[in-house]
């Protein structure tokens, strides 16, 4: 286990029955080809809290969704390759995490699993269960299962290969219930390029109504190279309209490129497209801000076992918003799916955010 700090510049009721159904350096702007992308400098600083690498072993392997718990200093994570959520509760400063026991989910075997986003809804865990499907469902705390959530035909019918849902996040209000595709649809356009990004469909269902609304958002591209990626990792909900959005890609001989940018949906009417069939490169996107680049982070004290521009990163796949501090800034945590592999790590990544 290993810990640094680093610092840089840088309706939950309506639910259930819609359910039954260091010095400072700044930070570079981003490139790509997505929405207009704001890189004036930032207001504050954003600090590398904590880095902690989590013991080994098959409850710590493979997370790829995570929702945190203020009352119990919980950070729920999802594995991909086993119907089970961990608990990993969080030390008094939030730089160590305690592996709990982990809770089954019913309805499911490893080999009908595929765990990728993961929720707290009042007394219910929601989980994306399969990317590819794709279906998201809704568990009770003791990790039964208690009915799906209905998605969108077109997400399951023109989903690329294991590029479906991968994220899942709800508003603090608990009004909406927002998902997102990995990579484009079929019909809307080709995965990410070294040149282009990915044209993707942020999905915002109301729980109240099941009204869906459907936006445009484009990824960076993905780096340089034969073999790789980029796509849309994870979501979360800073407000009923402002949500952060994961940016996770792997290039071979390369390592993770990894980005969070800031999406605000109350300004994104041109980029609806819940009535477009198919999308195109004419089509507009959201504008997005670059909150951090992990890669341009100082590593500190961290190392990697295997290849990586900076040691800090990994695949991260979760992301999740923890409590705020006495600075005004909020903890944002990234945890990282390790496949199970030795050449991986199973890390929990903990930033301080401003403006959040």
């Amino acid at each position: 286990m290993r810990r640094a700090s680093i610092s840089v510049l840088a309706a939950v009721a309506g639910l259930s029955s819609l359910l039954a159904c260091g010095d400072a350096t700044t930070a570079p702007p981003s490139g790509g080809d997505g929405g207009a992308i704001e890189a004036g400098a930032p207001s504050a600083e954003v600090t590398v809290h904590a880095v902690f690498d989590l013991p080994r072993g098959a409850d710590t392997e493979a997370l790829s969704g995570a929702a945190f718990e203020p009352a119990t200093r919980t950070l729920y994570a999802l594995r991909d390759n086993a119907p089970r959520i961990v608990p990993l509760i969080a030390s008094e400063s939030f730089d160590a995490f305690t592996v709990g026991a982990p809770i089954a989910l019913t309805g499911h075997t490893a080999q009908t699993w595929d765990g990728e986003g993961l929720v707290l809804a009042g007394d219910a865990f929601i989980a994306v269960t399969s990317e590819t499907t794709p279906t998201v469902e809704r568990f009770d705390r003791t990790g039964q299962r208690v009915d799906a959530v209905s998605i969108p035909a077109r997400f399951a019918s023109q989903a690329s290969n294991n590029k479906g849902l991968e994220s899942l996040a709800i508003t603090p209000s608990g009004r909406w219930l927002v998902t997102a595709n990995e990579s484009a649809l079929v019909s809307d356009g080709a995965p990410a390029t070294p040149t282009k990004g990915t044209t993707v469909r942020i999905l915002r269902r109301d729980t109240a109504s099941g009204v869906d609304e459907e936006y445009a958002y484009r990824t960076d591209p993905r780096a340089p190279g034969g073999g790789g990626d980029m796509g849309v990792s994870e979501i979360a909900a800073v407000t009923d309209d402002v949500l952060l959005v994961l940016e996770r890609g792997y290039q071979s001989g390369f390592g993770n490129t990894v980005k969070i940018y800031e999406v605000d949906l109350s300004g994104g009417s041109a980029a609806r497209v819940e009535d477009v069939p198919a999308l195109s490169e004419t089509t507009p996107v959201l504008d997005k801000r670059l909150v951090v680049d992990v890669g341009a982070l100082p590593p500190g004290s961290a190392s990697h076992p295997a290849t990586q521009p900076n040691p800090l990163l990994d695949n991260y796949e979760a992301l999740a918003l923890g409590p705020a501090q006495p600075d005004g800034r909020r903890l944002v945590f990234l945890l990282s799916d390790d496949n199970a592999s030795r050449t991986q790590v199973a890390r929990v990544l903990v930033l301080a955010v401003p403006g959040l």
